[in-house]
């Protein structure tokens, strides 16, 4: 990025401390949420480096991935309920 013109810019938030599995997972999704549309506007720095652009979408495609893996996970969750989930966890 810097050898693009652009200074990077570094923020470090503090984690939360989650004590469950629902919670984990909602605060996973809240992230992914958040973060894939910064991502693909991130995109656009790398018109001209075409493996730094080729790096950042296939991470944007496995990030997509695991936004609907825990959206996924969420809603079976709300479907079966957090007992019959984490059952269905250790089975795996």
């Amino acid at each position: 990025m810097i050898e693009l013109g652009e200074t990077p810019e570094v923020e470090i938030s503090k984690y939360p401390v989650i004590s469950d599995i629902k919670e984990m997972l909602e605060y996973d999704c809240k992230d992914a949420a958040e973060a894939l549309p910064m991502m693909s506007k991130a995109l656009s720095l790398f018109e001209d480096d075409y493996v730094s652009k080729e790096m950042v979408q296939k991470f944007i495609v496995e990030e997509q991935k695991h936004f609907s893996w825990v959206r996924q996970h969420l809603s079976l969750i709300e479907e079966i309920g957090m007992e019959n989930y984490l059952i269905e966890q250790l089975g795996e």
